[in-house]
């Protein structure tokens, strides 16, 4: 099947399979050779004869070891040996992530998705020029006494700017999957985003950490990212959302990745 990839850690692939293969190329060489005969027939009053003439022609293919074909080696070595590659394929979420440890290379279908907090937060999100639009509105809303009630404060418009540089280009995906309460979820960096995340899509990363039922995890500082400072991570991991605020957090049972691949 040719992959779309929408997102491809290419770092993390070199990675893993230069552990699998001990060594890892930047291109290799193919040998193509091509033979065959001619012959002509010559027709003289004094000689007739046949020519025959053999030739071997060789084209030398260089290529380059691109991440996607890297990807591929990966995919064929996890198959040939998933106990040695810790690979698992879920086909039964409610056991196989069940018995999944840190560490185990997962690969599942799912519906991925990113969340609204994110996107808003995001550098194509908007929110921070949006912020600055009105900061500079301010002071001539007041002058005119326009009722700025319900407004953002200043602090309150500084704390989401700096959740929104924290971000950077970078977000999170969640993925859902059919016929189970769990959930995926992994940080994608945005120099490996290739396209659009959201929709049907094959998931692949590994298991850093997990969390029950009951347990809630806020989006902006789920476990093993770097969104956020560490400080305030701790906060906001200590706070229980209200009814309001859980569309900001992912309760579990759920799986946090490091996701090596989105594709279609």
């Amino acid at each position: 099947m040719l992959k779309r990839f929408l997102y491809l850690d290419s770092a993390a692939v070199t990675d893993y399979l230069s552990a699998l293969e001990g060594g890892i190329r930047d291109s290799f060489q193919t040998k193509i050779a091509t033979g065959g005969s001619k012959e002509g027939g010559l027709d003289a009053k004094v000689l007739k004869g046949t020519l025959a003439r053999s030739r071997a022609d060789e084209e030398l293919l260089i290529m380059s070891d691109t991440p996607q074909a890297r990807f591929e080696r990966l995919l064929k070595l996890a198959a040939a040996d998933p106990e040695a590659a810790g690979w698992v394929e879920i086909t039964d979420p409610e056991v196989e992530l069940v018995e999944a440890g840190t560490g185990a290379m997962i690969d599942v279908e799912c519906e991925v998705y990113v969340p609204d907090t994110i996107k808003a937060l995001s550098s194509s999100g908007g929110i921070t020029e949006a912020l600055d639009v009105l900061e500079a509105l301010l002071p001539a809303a007041q002058t005119f006494g326009f009722d700025t009630t319900g407004l953002p404060g200043k602090k309150e418009r500084e704390g989401v700017k700096k959740f929104a540089a924290a971000l950077g280009g970078n977000q999170v995906a969640v993925g859902e999957l059919d016929d189970s309460e769990w959930q995926l979820a992994g940080q994608l960096k945005a120099a490996f985003i290739n396209g659009e995340i959201e929709g049907r899509a094959r998931v692949v990363g590994k298991v850093s950490t997990r969390w029950n039922k009951g347990t809630w995890k806020p989006l902006l500082a789920l476990p093993g990212t770097s969104l956020l400072p560490r400080a305030e991570r701790r906060a906001l991991e200590r706070k229980r959302p209200t009814e309001d605020e859980e569309g900001n957090y992912l309760e579990g049972p759920a799986v946090m990745l490091d996701i090596l691949a989105i594709y279609r």
